[in-house]
Formats: structure tokens, C-alpha cells, sequence
């Protein structure tokens, strides 16, 4: 894990993560942007998520679902390049931050093929409060863990 330092006691510009998974990378691309495996890894047992996104350059993306409470993350599809990258801007209702640039994350993810093998690169950036770091940097942790565990099972 790439943690940043934040010995100024300022929010962390971003986050990444690295995960090698035992599938080729049309497999690995296929989780992480079809809305049914979506709904399984990002929810899985602990909460019901649907996803509702065309994946157009521009386009919106919106997850919603019910964990204690109901909640939307909104977003735009920043980037869409079938098995090398994907990447979108996320705020969710939950924060109740203004629907405005500097309420919205950006989370990104980049994948390297190497034959039965792929190389998943994630990166979080761009946190409006110290707060929703944390909770990113902690939901996204262990949701890396849940999306390889879900695709090398299949």
C-alpha cells in the first residue's frame, strides 16, 4: 500500500494500491466494469448496490444502495479504455457536500496484462475532507481484497 505522508497534518492528496490477479486482463476488465459483477463485489453480503452508468466519456455514474442507510454516489466517466484503464469522480449523498468540483473524489483504476496474469492499479485522489479519506482509504482497501477474491472465483 502507497500511503502518502501527512506529517503537515493536511488531507492526503491520494492513495493507491496495487493488486496482481490470477486472470487475464479481458477477465479482470470484465469484473470491474460489467454492472452485475459490480453489484456482487462493490455490495456483496453486506449491502444490496445497484449501478446504473453507460460508461460514456462525459457520461454520469451513479451507485446507489442501502447500507444502514440509503445512499447515491454520483459521478462522470472520466476515462474508458477497454482492458488499460478506467477512472470517475465519486460523491456521495452520505457526505451531504454540495454537488460541486470540490466535493468529488476521483478514483481511478489501471490495468497491465502480462498473459494469465494482471497487474491492477487503483488511485484515489482528491478528498474534500479529511473524513471522507479515511473512509475511502478504508472501503477501498478492503473492496481491492473483495474484487480479486471475486474474480479469480470465476
Amino acid at each position: 500500500m502507497n500511503l502518502p505522508s501527512d506529517d503537515s497534518g493536511d488531507i492526503p492528496d491520494h492513495f493507491s494500491e496495487e493488486v496482481v490477479l490470477e486472470k487475464p486482463a479481458p477477465v479482470v476488465w470484465k469484473h470491474l466494469v460489467s454492472h452485475r459483477s459490480m453489484r456482487e463485489w462493490l455490495g456483496g453480503d453486506d449491502y444490496a448496490v445497484e449501478v446504473d452508468t453507460t460508461w460514456a466519456l462525459g457520461s454520469a455514474i451513479v451507485i446507489r444502495g442501502m447500507h444502514h442507510l440509503p445512499f447515491e454516489n454520483r459521478g462522470v466517466v472520466l476515462a474508458f479504455r477497454p482492458c488499460e484503464a478506467l477512472s470517475f469522480t465519486h460523491l456521495s449523498s452520505l457526505s451531504r457536500l454540495p454537488d460541486q468540483p470540490a466535493s468529488y473524489t476521483k478514483l481511478s483504476f489501471e490495468l497491465e496484462a502480462g498473459g494469465s496474469r494482471t497487474l491492477l492499479r487503483f488511485e484515489a485522489s482528491g478528498f474534500p475532507t479529511i473524513a471522507i479519506y479515511r473512509h475511502l482509504h478504508f472501503y477501498w482497501m478492503g473492496t481491492l481484497d473483495i474484487f480479486k477474491r471475486y474474480t479469480e472465483s470465476r
